[in-house]
């Protein structure tokens, strides 16, 4: 479990820095990695914690019971080496410098193995997948046109100047000001997104030591990235115009948050429950990051194509397909894993499972009988301690 929870923290911190940090680590390379480090670290402590406190001490914010992804004490299961996998293969793949979405490879492999452990077919990791893919790629498209359209139509002439005044003189501090902003409010938005692919290797109810620990561990492993500038995923950013521009990154930033802000609130479902449609995907359904970063990077890359004309049409299809070529390869492997690492699990006999899920369903009624009697408890002091306006 802990071994896991190292892997998953590393790669997927690793990997998905192209999205949250590369234009932040690329922009400010100038800079002492450790104060990069102190500012991330101190947003990533605070948002795990906002989470955990209030969510029930759930710093995943409840996206690991959207499709219902056990701990698998609950139903009596145990952890064996074969849930090191996913996010092992999410290591090999991030050295490798493949953008991979490690939400479709952790949870999707996560959920097959609990599938098997539970007796169930792997078709269950596959439904997994499949919604979690069409909200991706819902996310790509519009991450792509607001891209496009914001950078083509109402940026290209500010990043025109920007490139030719690239290194001219330092630019004015709101720059640095407003892009570090950005920053920490794209970097909290991804973690609402992706904290659930780290934290499927704890507990579902994680006490204050156990949050203490893995928030220590994922600032050190934090520490280890930034000190080596983002590693060879940095490359993905870096080959894009002008990214190295704080004020270039800023706008990136920016729009890439209100994005993912824009499926932290789930308007899509609402908005499909509103009209009496048939909801495409239940609310706080995980999602490909990743799948969204690179659509706004290839919607930016093409609006500016059409208005600098600083690369031909066949460096802006390389470039896009590639990326998304390479985020195809992660999606391979994780429906492969999916499909394969279940044969190699025995399932847990039924009456084991049957007396490990009474047990977790008297452990939360009692949870919740506590919470209850806690509450009422602070409503009644409140009564007696309000002076009587008679």
């Amino acid at each position: 479990m802990i071994l896991g929870f190292a892997l998953a923290a590393y790669a997927i911190v690793a990997n998905d820095s192209i999205q949250t940090l590369g234009t932040f680590l690329s922009s400010n390379a100038k800079r002492p990695w450790w104060i990069l480090w102190a500012w991330i670290s101190g947003i990533m402590i605070v948002t795990v914690t906002w989470g955990w406190v209030s969510n029930g001490g759930d710093p995943a914010f409840g996206r690991l019971t959207a499709k219902h992804i056990p701990f698998p004490s609950e139903y009596g299961g145990v952890f064996t080496w074969v849930f090191i996998l996913p996010p092992l293969a999410l290591v090999i793949l991030t050295r490798m410098g493949i953008p991979v979405s490690t939400s479709l490879l952790v949870l999707t492999g996560f959920k097959g193995i609990v599938a098997a452990q539970e007796g169930n077919s792997y078709t269950e990791a596959v439904d997994l997948f499949k919604s979690m893919m069409e909200k991706s790629l819902v996310g790509y498209a519009i991450a792509f046109a607001l891209g496009f359209v914001i950078f083509w139509l109402v940026t290209a002439k500010l990043e025109k100047h920007f490139i030719e005044t690239h290194g001219d003189k330092t630019p004015h501090p709101f720059w640095t000001v407003f892009q570090w902003l950005s920053t920490g409010f794209l970097w909290s938005m991804w973690l609402v997104q992706d904290l659930a692919n780290i934290f499927v290797y704890l507990p579902r109810q994680l006490h204050v030591s156990g949050l203490v620990l893995s928030l220590l561990g994922m600032v050190l492993l934090q520490g280890y990235l930034i000190r080596s500038r983002g590693g060879k995923i940095q490359k993905i950013v870096t080959s894009k115009t002008n990214t190295i521009d704080v004020r270039s990154a800023t706008f990136i930033d920016l729009l890439y948050g209100l994005v993912l802000l824009f499926f932290k609130v789930d308007y899509i479902p609402k908005l499909f429950e509103a009209m009496g449609l048939a909801v495409p995907w239940p609310p706080k359904m995980p999602m490909s990051t990743t799948w969204v970063f690179l659509g706004l990077l290839a919607g930016r890359e093409i609006g500016l194509a059409l208005y600098l004309r600083h690369r031909s049409k066949k460096k802006i299809r390389n470039l896009v397909f590639g990326d998304a070529g390479k985020a195809v390869v992660g999606s391979i492997v994780a429906i492969v894993l999916a499909m394969i690492v279940p044969i190699m699990i025995t399932p847990v006999p039924e009456e084991v499972q049957e007396e490990a899920r009474a047990q977790h369903a008297t452990e939360i009624a009692e949870s919740e009988e506590a919470t209850l009697e806690e509450s009422l408890a602070d409503e009644v002091q409140e009564v007696q301690t309000t002076p009587n306006e008679q």
